[in-house]
């Protein structure tokens, strides 16, 4: 696999969904934390990788609101996979693609430079970055197999306890 250096990494931040969920008029990533919004502290992860190309993920009504940042259409909220597809023609020149959430503000740069390594040092076609929760039941599902290898991933809707 090649170095980080030599690999041209994109990435993808989806930030099409509207905040329904938490009953709110403003979409969840663009809620305010610590004076930025929740996407922007995303967005400042990605670049501190060099990802470009750099895209969001938007939903009509809220596309106008990125600077400096390739935009994406989500015409209609049908899920990850179609928000990636949504920004296939703008991730054409990368080589490798992080894809990433608008809510996830935690997020580090050492963190998914790990992510990456591992990824490579695997020789992965895909990777994919969980965690454990203390209370499950608003988060989707892992599912591993016997060897412990990714088997699905399902929804918090349409996941058994």
């Amino acid at each position: 696999m090649p170095q980080m250096k030599d690999s041209r990494l994109g990435a993808v931040v989806m930030a099409a969904g509207l905040g329904t969920r938490m009953r709110s008029a403003t979409p969840k990533h663009l809620h305010s934390l610590l004076g930025r919004r929740m996407v922007d502290w995303v967005l400042s992860t990605a670049r501190e990788l060099d990802a470009d190309p750099l895209v969001v993920v938007a939903a009509p009504s809220t596309a106008d609101v990125f600077e400096d940042v390739a935009v994406a259409v989500q015409e209609t909220p049908l899920g990850t996979g179609d928000a990636v597809r949504s920004a296939r023609a703008a991730l054409e020149s990368a080589e490798e693609v992080l894809v990433l959430s608008g809510d996830t503000p935690l997020l580090t740069s050492a963190l998914l430079r790990e992510l990456l390594h591992t990824h490579r040092r695997e020789a992965a076609a895909a990777t994919v970055l969980s965690f454990e929760p203390d209370d499950p039941r608003e988060y989707g599902r892992v599912v591993r197999n016997g060897l412990g290898a990714l088997a699905a991933i399902a929804a918090a809707a349409d996941a058994s306890a």
